[in-house]
């Protein structure tokens, strides 16, 4: 039998989601190991090979696909845990992400308190180069800029 596993990573459970080739499904979930991610994936393949009454290396053989996803990173940029974030962008549009486009939640409430950037203004470090609308080079990014930033 051929299965694929699709797996997410999260800050408490890592949740795995095994389907066979019949089209039936099945889902795992074990604690997650925050100081290595592996250590819960692995428990977590080792727990489906098991309950095929097979051994790991038997049960992998026949996975064909797998699909990690992980949660840790969006809980770490909701929470402000992660390490400090700088931005390298476009000269001009350095305080595009936190004006929003102008989409404010109270539009009309001049007190009202917009969520902290992910990267602090005195983080956000422009750089002189320029692209299309499609993502064509009109002005190529200069490697002085970048290093000279940091």
């Amino acid at each position: 039998m051929k299965y694929k596993i699709g797996i997410d990573v999260g800050g408490t459970f890592t949740d795995f989601l095994l389907a066979m080739e019949d089209g039936t499904t099945q889902i795992y979930k074990v604690l997650s190991t925050p100081d290595d991610p592996s250590i819960a994936t692995m428990e977590g393949i080792r727990e489906m090979a098991r309950d095929r009454g097979i051994s790991n290396e038997e049960f992998l053989r026949d996975v064909t696909v797998i699909v990690h996803g992980t949660t840790v990173t969006t809980n770490a940029v909701l929470t402000y845990t992660g390490a400090k974030t700088g931005l390298l962008t476009t000269e001009g549009i350095r305080d595009a992400l936190e004006m929003r486009r102008g989409i404010r939640e109270e539009q009309y409430n001049n007190r009202y308190q917009n969520v902290e950037p992910l990267a602090e203004r005195y983080l956000r470090y422009p750089i002189h180069e320029r692209l299309d609308y499609k993502g064509d080079i009109l002005v190529p990014i200069n490697d002085q800029d970048v290093n000279s930033g940091f």
